[in-house]
C-alpha cells in the first residue's frame, strides 16, 4: 500500500469523526506534520451536493487579504515542501480571486494543483467558487498553519500558488510550455 493510498484511507476513516467536532484537536505538530487540506480537497462535497464538508462552519476568515505579491516575494521558498505531492493554490471568494482563477484555471488543472480557500463569507459563495473552478479540487481551510507560514515569510496577500518545490508564484507556469520562450 503506497503512502498516498494509506493517507487517503486514514483521511476517509477520520471524516466521520471530524464531522462531529467543529474544532479538531492537534495531536502532533512537529517538523514532519503537514496540513491535510491539500489531500482532502477532492473529498469535499461536489457542487451538485448539499453542504461543503461536515463540521465546516462559515465564515472562513483570514488575516491575509486579497492583493498582489511584491516582486521580492515571488520565487522564494515557503517551506521544505518534500511532502507536497502537487502545487497548492490559496485564494478566497473575493472578485480578485475569481478573476485570478479564471486566468490560471487551465494551468492549475494541467499542474494537478489543489486549492485551499482561506476566506469565504458563506457556504454559498464557497460553492459558487467551487462551481467556477471547473473541476479543480477546492477545500475550505480552518486553522492557521498555512496562514502562519505565509505571514512568517512576510506574505500577507492572496491569491498565490505554492509550487511542488515550495516556490511561491502568482502566475504558475504550464508544464506544457515550461522552458518554451
Amino acid at each position: 500500500m503506497n503512502s498516498l493510498h494509506l493517507l487517503s484511507t486514514i483521511t476517509l476513516a477520520a471524516l466521520p469523526l471530524a464531522a462531529r467536532c467543529a474544532d479538531l484537536v492537534v495531536i502532533h505538530d512537529g517538523a514532519g506534520s503537514v496540513p491535510l487540506g491539500t489531500y482532502y480537497g477532492h473529498l469535499v462535497a461536489g457542487v451538485d451536493q448539499p453542504g461543503v464538508l461536515p463540521g465546516t462552519t462559515f465564515p472562513l476568515a483570514s488575516r491575509l487579504k486579497p492583493g498582489r505579491l511584491m516582486d521580492s516575494q515571488l520565487g522564494q521558498g515557503l517551506f521544505d515542501a518534500h511532502w507536497l505531492a502537487h502545487p497548492i493554490f490559496v485564494l478566497g471568494t473575493d472578485p480578485g480571486s475569481f478573476q485570478w482563477l479564471q486566468l490560471h484555471r487551465q494551468t492549475l488543472t494541467e499542474l494537478g494543483a489543489s486549492g485551499l480557500v482561506i476566506a469565504a463569507s458563506t457556504e454559498y459563495v464557497f460553492k459558487d467558487l467551487q462551481a467556477f473552478a471547473g473541476g479543480l479540487s477546492l477545500a475550505p481551510v480552518r486553522g492557521d498553519w498555512l496562514e502562519q507560514k505565509l505571514l512568517s515569510a512576510g506574505i500577507s496577500t492572496y491569491p498565490l500558488v505554492v509550487m511542488s518545490d515550495g516556490r511561491i508564484t502568482e502566475s504558475p507556469e504550464s508544464p506544457t510550455t515550461k522552458g518554451v520562450r
